[in-house]
């Protein structure tokens, strides 16, 4: 069965992926990236606290004091750019948020819809800011808008089927909340170390929360219009996450091996191109999914589903 899901993918068929699969396989790999990023940093991104405030002669922007120094290799084009790939990678997010809003915008977005397009567009930059200078506070400029993103898809997804805010205004008001409570505590305390672990944990429920009702958000779509191209959408969002997360844990497990790989091939910046690309990707495809569910499942309106760019995306004339 799941051998014929990802052949579906592939070829734009398939049955519906039953939601266990997305919680099962999601909350497995979620338990490592969570693991990962604050109980058990691996070595070769954690930065040791002792190092934060060593001399540099690299970077314009002075030793690095994020929690994390990622694969690519430091300075190598610039001494203003700590990680260049990574870096420009980063600006897919808001041209992807941008091309979304643009290619949508007659399709009554909601204000929940821009809002969450918005701090896309304001965690790529957050992204970019950080990955070239590696500071803890552009690190947290990356991390607040995603944590956000995440939990805001989480509410909107949870409130599909209705017109009213629901959770939606809550799940902003927390991810407010989370924010001032890092951005307001002294990095080494223990307030800020628990919210923290607070924002790592309730985003990895969220991830996984978004992939669950996605999965039952799909059959909604082809329920109400026939065909299979909410499966599709949901299978796109699926299986570019799940290779995101892939390189995202690759490049951290295999970094030293990534690095020198034999024949003198290049290490292949799986963290800027897997996933960046993937999850950028993928939310693409998770908004136009979104989307189409409001516009046919929840308004019970017509709307027809193409290719432009070869990206998946839902058209149709807008709501009267």
């Amino acid at each position: 069965w799941l051998v014929s899901c990802f052949c579906g993918f592939v070829e734009g068929r398939g049955p519906h992926m039953h939601w266990s699969v997305p919680l099962l396989s999601l909350s497995t790999l979620l338990s490592f990236t969570t693991c990962f990023y604050f109980f058990s940093t691996p070595e070769t991104i954690a930065v040791a606290r002792e190092t934060r405030h060593a001399a540099s002669t690299q970077s314009y922007w002075g030793p690095v004091d994020s929690d994390f120094d990622w694969c690519e290799r430091n300075n190598e084009l610039s001494a203003y750019l700590s990680e260049p790939f990574n870096t420009a990678t980063s600006a897919a997010y808001p041209l992807c948020a941008g091309y979304a809003w643009r290619l949508h915008h007659r399709l009554s977005l909601s204000r929940w819809h821009r809002l969450m397009l918005s701090v896309t567009m304001a965690m790529g930059v957050g992204s970019m800011i950080f990955h070239g200078t590696l500071r803890y506070w552009a690190q947290l400029l990356d991390e607040l808008p995603l944590y956000a993103m995440a939990v805001l898809a989480a509410a909107t997804l949870r409130q599909r089927a209705s017109r009213a805010p629901g959770v939606q205004p809550l799940a902003a008001a927390w991810s407010a909340f989370i924010a001032a409570g890092l951005l307001l505590s002294e990095r080494d305390s223990d307030v800020h170390v628990s919210f923290r672990g607070l924002m790592t944990v309730t985003f990895s429920v969220a991830f996984v929360y978004i992939f669950t009702a996605g999965s039952v958000a799909g059959e909604e779509v082809d329920a109400a219009r026939g065909g299979g191209d909410g499966a599709t959408l949901f299978r796109l969002t699926f299986v570019s996450f799940v290779a995101a997360i892939l390189s995202w844990i690759a490049d951290i497990l295999l970094c030293r091996e990534l690095q020198a790989l034999p024949l003198g091939m290049p290490y292949p910046q799986l963290h800027a191109l897997g996933w960046h690309f993937g999850t950028c990707l993928g939310l693409l495809q998770l908004f136009c999914l979104m989307l189409l569910h409001q516009h046919c499942v929840r308004d019970g309106l017509e709307a027809s589903v193409r290719y432009r760019a070869g990206l998946r995306a839902p058209g149709g004339a807008p709501p009267p």
